[in-house]
């Protein structure tokens, strides 16, 4: 019996996690151990992804507190370091790119257990982003090497990454989509909502509070004032954004917009409904991107940069930056199609659902 250790950060690594955990499971021969670690709020964000998926009663889970990277890096490798001692697993999976994932694969590692590195070899080239440093280490520490996408073979190459290390087995986010869109499709978010299926944009936003500044804002404003007067947006407010809007004095103006809804952040099950009825995404976050790309949903990123290469090579997935005309002509172009419809793009390779079995077949051979 192999014990395999699967440890992520939040929500987004979560959806890495579930799929394997339920692979290993029904495999047989292996004892998974699935690990949570994140900031105390963030971590209850992976509830329903946890439950779903049956992982609750094997869950262990490490509560962060809020503080500086380095803080919380430092406390995320002072947890793991006894969970993972505890366990002396054969394999630590590191799933996700947060500092907590991070913390993990540099602990294991100096702890002399092997690492495995899911979703790997994604890069952004944008050193700004605490996530593409995270990727970065994760790799390097890492001794076997998952990829989801062709693009990740590709940079693991170049960086001097063997042959041997590398496992292209698809996207496991995309495996949790597929276990989780018939109860997607049972969810009434959209009419609760009062809009009615491509008869409106998504936008999701994911800057800090530290970031958003009142030039932010006053072009954010404008943007969407232009956009809500073609389309209904909905969009969910996180705390931070309705914190710097009200210290602005701007809470007032964005409410004023008539076709522009703001509404507490939905759970991510939600999330994929309000994604999948959604004639448009607009986002400056890599969350979701794969998701609209395999639900063909045109997808505009707010970024110059995207570690999900193979979105934007499908066609489902532009990036305009922070341009306001560039954004409003790719949504003018989008709304002024013959049938309002994108058209239909292809899914790319493994994508399928089936990324966790290919996983675990590797696993069968190397351990």
């Amino acid at each position: 019996m192999k014990t395999i250790l699967l440890i992520a950060g939040g929500r987004q690594g979560t959806l890495l996690l579930a799929p394997l955990y339920q692979e290993l499971t029904t495999r047989g021969g292996y004892r998974p151990v699935p690990v949570i670690a994140d900031t105390e709020g963030d971590c209850r964000q992976a509830d329903g992804i946890v439950a779903f998926f049956g992982i609750g009663s094997d869950l262990q889970t490490v509560a962060l507190p809020e503080g500086t990277v380095a803080q919380e890096t430092a406390m995320a490798m002072t947890e793991l370091e006894t969970i993972i001692a505890s366990h002396a697993p054969d394999l630590v999976m590191i799933c996700g790119c947060d500092s907590a994932s991070m913390a993990a694969a540099v602990t294991a590692a100096k702890l002399g257990i092997p690492v495995a590195a899911v979703d790997a070899g994604l890069r952004s080239y944008d050193r700004r982003e605490y996530a593409e440093i995270n990727r970065m280490i994760i790799d390097t520490v890492a001794d076997f090497h998952f990829v989801s996408e062709r693009s990740g073979e590709y940079n693991l190459i170049n960086e001097g990454v063997s042959d041997g290390q590398l496992h292209f087995a698809g996207n496991l986010s995309i495996d949790s989509l597929v276990s989780l869109m018939q109860e997607v499709n049972r969810l009434t978010v959209t009419t609760d909502l009062g809009v009615e299926p491509k008869k409106y944009a998504m936008l999701l936003l994911n800057r800090s509070e530290q970031c958003i500044e009142k030039g932010y804002l006053d072009k954010l404003l404008h943007l969407l004032a232009e956009i809500a007067g073609q389309i209904v947006v909905l969009m969910p407010l996180t705390s931070g954004m309705e914190t710097a809007m009200k210290r602005y004095e701007l809470y007032e103006a964005f409410t004023a917009i008539s076709g522009l809804r703001m509404f507490e952040p939905q759970s991510y099950t939600a999330q994929l409904r309000l994604l999948k009825d959604s004639a448009l995404l607009i986002t400056d976050a890599d969350e979701l991107q794969s998701e609209a790309t395999v639900m063909n949903v045109p997808c505009l990123t707010m970024s110059e940069s995207s570690s999900r290469p193979s979105t934007i090579e499908i066609g489902t997935n532009v990036l305009v930056g922070e341009d306001e005309e560039e954004i409003l002509s790719r949504v003018h172009d989008i709304f002024s199609a013959e049938d309002h419809s994108p058209r239909r793009s292809k899914i790319p390779e493994k994508w399928d659902g089936a990324s966790a079995a290919r996983v675990v077949d590797v696993l069968d051979r190397v351990l």
